[in-house]
């Protein structure tokens, strides 16, 4: 199971990684969509990088959770596939597809952590976003890189 997680983990800092350097820090991670393909870049990397790292996590988060948090973790990783699925934000029906995946994963994640005794982290990785958020500006994309290392974390807290 800890190479999934690694797979996935690798998968997705390699793609946030890639994004930043090609288009610079982001509004948020989903306008990296937009930003390569105005760049003439593979947009589909996106889609990659919600759909695959999420499909490798999820078997390793459903074993890492207690059976009644489950369903948190799958609503996670779900919400995910479908903010890959729907990358077009801007347009209204993929929009609606997209910002209901993203507010299904945050809040499970976030649920999931602190349902799992892991409230610390969400108290603490929010509050250093939100000073790296008053020196770069771009609040959406930290608070979602926020969200991604207290779910990757928690997630590896467990396993370990």
């Amino acid at each position: 199971m800890i190479y999934l997680y690694l797979i996935s983990l690798i998968f997705l800092t390699m793609y946030i990684v890639y994004a930043v350097r090609v288009c610079g820090v982001p509004w948020s991670l989903s306008d990296t969509y937009y930003q390569l393909k105005k760049r003439n870049r593979p947009a589909w990397l996106f889609q990659m990088a919600m759909i695959i790292p999420a499909m490798l996590l999820m078997p390793v988060w459903l074993e890492c959770s207690s059976g009644n948090l489950q369903f948190l973790a799958f609503l996670s990783c779900g919400g995910l596939m479908f903010v890959g699925s729907a990358p077009l934000f801007k347009e209204e029906f993929q929009g609606r597809v997209h910002y209901t995946g993203t507010a299904i994963s945050g809040i499970a994640a976030i649920l999931w952590l602190c349902l799992s005794e892991m409230w610390w982290l969400p108290a603490t990785t929010f509050p250093v976003a939100g000073i790296v958020m008053l020196k770069y500006r771009k609040w959406l994309f930290w608070v979602e890189m926020a969200a991604f290392v207290c779910a990757y974390a928690g997630v590896l807290i467990v396993l370990i």
